[in-house]
């Protein structure tokens, strides 16, 4: 038997082998970078760990006026979210009203025609 074949078959194997560990590689590094641009819940827990001892770190009366102000955004976000909702609900009577008035409208002054 001639040993050229084998040989020649063995480079081409390791050929294929670094190829397919480069390419492993690629995609490895390719999914890290796709990962560390979507936060996560670890990243978020980190954060809020970080802002709790933040917190921690403040005076009596840095905490009363970081708590009032929070407190304080927080009911300024409820308002403006009940104001929201009254408003699609005052656009939703609305839309109702002026609907049913244009058919009555609409009814009586074809009606009134025949």
């Amino acid at each position: 038997m001639n040993p050229q074949p084998e040989e020649d078959l063995q480079k081409r194997l390791s050929k294929l082998e670094a190829e397919i560990d480069s390419s492993s590689e690629k995609k490895t590094k390719s999914q890290q970078v796709d990962q560390s641009s979507v936060p996560s819940f670890s990243s978020v827990n980190s954060q809020l760990r970080q802002l709790s001892n933040w917190f921690n770190t403040l005076s009596g009366t840095g905490k009363i006026v970081i708590g009032s102000v929070g407190v304080l955004l927080g009911l300024a976000v409820v308002q403006a979210l009940f104001k929201f909702v009254a408003a699609a609900i005052s656009l939703a009577l609305l839309a109702g009203l002026v609907y049913f008035g244009y058919k009555f409208i609409v009814s009586s002054s074809s009606q009134r025609n025949k």
